[in-house]
């Protein structure tokens, strides 16, 4: 699920500490650290944060499609039956 933003001085971004943990995980892992940003909010500085655009674009790009990956059943088949699924299809 996606998370919502927060705004500051017309910002809207995400903190990476309010993702749930399987996609802080996910993002620590596969996006470009040069995207973090540190937001000066009443005095205190609040770092690891991403520009909602961002982490709205790694959420469809990269954290749904893996999502949707590993939520597929997993089958295995052996060799054999893959051969006769194929010589059952009609020419």
């Amino acid at each position: 699920m996606k998370v919502s933003s927060s705004f500051y001085k017309g910002i809207q971004y995400v903190p990476v500490s309010s993702l749930p943990k399987e996609q802080r995980e996910r993002l620590l892992l596969t996006i470009d650290t040069e995207l973090f940003i540190k937001i000066l909010v009443d005095g205190k500085l609040t770092g690891n944060c991403l520009q909602f655009k961002d982490y709205e674009s790694w959420f469809e790009n990269v954290y749904r499609p893996m999502s949707s990956l590993t939520d597929m059943p997993k089958k295995r088949l052996s060799a054999d039956t893959a051969l006769v699924d194929l010589a059952a299809e009609p020419s």
